[in-house]
């Protein structure tokens, strides 16, 4: 897993193929170790072929078709169950022995051992057994040394195996016959005790057709029923008669109307209840009857008449009108009856008479439902013990049908069974017959070689991920260019030791040499660069790159062509660059960026002039302790613009980017930045992380500088002008760092000369 992943986004696509490009990219450099390990794998596949003694293999098909009639027996499930079963018939102890014992010759496999316990182990190791249980086809391989054992033992293997389930098959069915036998007898004798017992049970019930699937009930049954009816009637009776005998009493002790409670009375009691109220309707109801009687005859008379006579015959006519007049003289007689009982009636002897009417009434109700209570008691009690019977009865009827259907298909069952054929359910036909092998199917040496190279290339491709690892330098730009994304804007070559010594700025005393070319060529990259380079600001990943010398000597490029150039020096921490060209003791940007006002006429003052025409710089000033938030502040924009206006061409030398973010925060007000590397001493990784950091900020970086140079570690003046980190691993102030020449201790970017802290009302504190 790469060190760096914690810090870093998740992979997108674009950068997880960037990954494997590179790592392509990697494996073509160290192809020989690849080429090496494949090959050194097939030399040994081809040893360890010629080496392996060679397997033969010849194989047979049967099919296994289902013979039985039982449709459960049809389905794939019970196809796969008879197929696996003659798998492991095929591969038992006893079929396998029997099979060595009818070789005609002992296999290789088995000459040199002679415990004849172990062969079916031996010989089982040998065999291979599939099926497919869609097609009823099973497959039986066998591998030997000697082609002529391998074919020997499909063949005799097939024909043990089918006469050992003939000999099975026939004894099985035997057994079977014999079982199904013994049990139809015992179902035979259950059945006939059944029907007798539910045969008397029917008996007792007294009806030979009751039971379920009847469509008439039990008599006992129908008279509970009918005497639940009645009884019901009755009550519901007995109660409206209690209620009437109420009112009526009611009404008759306070004189009150009577001709509601007698039309109810004639509702229940009966049409001809006023023919029996003492003093009214007898002679009405007299000549009602008799009205009624003459109806009737006519009636009849009609009756006859139309048995003689069509529906026009004059008698016929002339007996329809007196019917009509008829019913006319009913209807008024009727009337008047009715006319009485609407009338208001209060008379004591009637309300008398209504009551013990209604009293009579109620007590033959009372007698009648007693009765009928008492004959309903005595059948529910039959139908209750009739109920018994009849559940038994059904429970007898099904246990009957149950054992009829059992005996049925046990007399199926033994009518299916052939003894003289073997009585097998399936049957077996030999689809494909065993051949002898021609070419052995072990060791293939096209595959052995595959698998063999296939492995070693896996193999090697750890290997140089391995060594990827451990080689975490960049070697060349063109690694440089596919690792980063970014162009290889320049190549600084070693400078040698001596003539270091005795110049600051290389380019100024050694113009002619081809090392100073080297920082001509990078001018020009950066004149012709796609992107703005007006104001442009130089870091690294880490201390000790050459970071120093190699801005010095480009801004010397650009001051050389005539271009008035500016070199700031924003490493406020470690100014090597400020203690490089002596320029310390002038003040410089940690004092600017503290003031509040008239920055322009600050900067004037306090950039001095170089050996080299048209170059000035603009010192660190006295360090701080905190640089980065004086960075943040809003004077470095005004320091900076300031700077592209009075000068054609403006750099800034920014501390490294990993240990300190003092670059980014530059970054974001310049033009472009210059990334500058050592592929000798510089980490892949750490490049890698401290571009990303930039790019995430949205940094525009213009290209990279690859520094060979390793001899700037000191100079004629004894300045270190390279980085460093302390025991901590902190970019910062070393323990050989002196205090500066101009103020004689560090700087609290907080605290004013006077000791005062004073704030810009964002909580960070400003020079006054």
């Amino acid at each position: 897993m790469d060190p760096y992943s914690i810090d870093q986004p998740e992979l997108t696509r674009a950068q997880g193929f960037h990954a494997v490009m590179r790592f392509l990219r990697v494996v073509s450099r160290h192809r020989i170790v690849l080429i090496a390990i494949v090959s050194a794998a097939a030399l040994f596949a081809v040893i360890w072929h010629r080496q392996t003694p060679q397997e033969y293999q010849s194989s047979a098909k049967l099919m296994i078709q289902q013979t039985s009639s039982d449709p459960r027996m049809s389905n794939k499930y019970a196809a796969q169950g008879l197929l696996s079963s003659y798998k492991q018939l095929l591969l038992s102890d006893t079929v396998l022995v029997q099979t060595v014992n009818a070789l005609s010759k002992t296999p290789p496999e088995l000459t040199g051992n002679r415990e004849r316990g172990t062969w079916p182990i031996q010989l089982r190791n040998m065999l291979a057994v599939s099926f497919e249980p869609s097609e009823h086809v099973l497959e039986i391989s066998c591998r030997s040394q000697s082609p002529e054992a391998a074919l020997d033992i499909v063949e005799t293997l097939t024909v043990t195996s089918e006469k050992y389930m003939e000999s099975y098959q026939q004894n099985l069915s035997i057994l079977l016959m014999e079982q199904l036998q013994n049990k139809q007898v015992k179902i035979v004798a259950e059945l006939r005790e059944r029907e007798r017992e539910l045969l008397q049970k029917r008996r007792e019930c007294g009806d030979i057709a009751v039971g379920e699937g009847k469509d008439q009930s039990h008599p006992i049954v129908q008279r509970v029923n009918q005497l639940n009816t009645d009884l019901i009637a009755v009550r519901s009776r007995r109660l409206e008669l209690e209620s009437m005998l109420v009112t009526a009493r009611t009404q008759v002790a306070t004189r009150a109307d009577l001709t509601a409670a007698l039309k109810k009375l004639e509702i229940i009691v009966g049409e001809k209840a006023m023919s029996r109220i003492p003093g009214m309707g007898a002679a009405n109801a007299e000549k009602l009857d008799v009205l009624n009687s003459e109806l009737t005859v006519m009636q009849a008379e009609l009756k006859d008449l139309r048995r003689n006579f069509g529906l026009g015959h004059p008698n016929i006519k002339r007996r329809q009108s007196q019917i009509e007049m008829q019913l006319q003289l009913v209807a008024s007689a009727q009337h008047q009856l009715d006319s009485q009982v609407d009338a208001e009636i209060s008379d004591p002897r009637i309300g008398r008479w209504v009551v013990n009417t209604i009293t009579a009434e109620l007590a033959s109700t009372q007698q009648y439902e007693a009765t009928l209570q008492k004959d309903y008691d005595a059948a529910e009690e039959s139908a209750v013990e009739l109920s018994d019977k009849l559940a038994f009865i059904n429970y007898a009827t099904r246990d009957v049908e149950l054992l009829r259907e059992q005996h049925t298909t046990l007399s199926n069952r033994l009518g299916s069974i052939n003894i003289e054929q073997g009585g097998g359910s399936f049957r077996v036909a030999p689809l494909s017959e065993p051949m002898l092998p021609k070419f052995a199917v072990f060791p293939v040496l096209t595959k052995t070689l595959l698998i063999f190279c296939v492995l070693a290339m896996g193999l090697g491709l750890g290997i140089i991920y391995v060594i990827d690892l451990l080689d975490d330098r960049l070697r060349s730009p063109e690694e440089v260019r596919d690792e980063l994304g970014l162009s290889v804007l320049g190549v600084i070559r070693r400078l040698p030791e001596d003539e270091v010594n005795q110049a600051r700025i290389y380019v100024h005393q050694f113009a002619q040499t081809p090392h100073a070319e080297c920082f001509r060529s990078l001018k020009t990259s950066l004149t012709m660069a796609p992107v703005d380079t007006k104001c442009i600001a130089i870091t690294s990943s880490e201390a000790s790159e050459g970071k120093t010398t190699t801005t010095v000597n480009l801004a010397a490029s650009y001051a050389q062509t005539g271009q008035r150039t500016l070199l700031i020096d924003a490493d406020m921490r470690r100014p090597g660059l400020s203690r490089l060209l002596e320029v310390r003791g002038n003040g410089g940007l940690s004092e600017i960026l503290r003031a509040e006002t008239d920055i322009p006429e600050m900067c004037r003052e306090r950039v001095v002039t170089t050996e080299v025409s048209q170059l000035e710089v603009l010192p660190c000033g006295p360090r701080i302790l905190n640089a980065g938030v004086l960075l943040s502040m809003p004077a470095l924009a005004d320091i900076l613009d300031w700077a592209v206006s009075e000068y054609d061409q403006v750099i800034v030398d920014c501390p490294p980017t990993l240990p300190v973010s003092d670059a980014a925060i530059v970054g974001r007000y310049v033009d472009s930045m210059l990334f500058l590397m050592n592929p000798d001493k510089t980490h892949r990784r750490s490049v890698a992380r401290a571009v990303d950091q930039l790019q995430a900020m949205g940094l525009k970086i213009v290209g990279i500088v690859a520094n060979t140079n390793l001899s700037e570690e000191s100079n004629s003046y004894g300045y270190q002008y390279g980085y460093g980190y302390g025991y901590s691993g902190e970019y910062g102030y070393g323990h050989d760092d002196e205090l500066d020449d101009d103020v004689g201790t560090v700087i609290d970017p907080y605290v004013t000369p006077e000791g005062d802290a004073k704030s810009d009302g964002n909580g960070i504190g400003k020079a006054a």
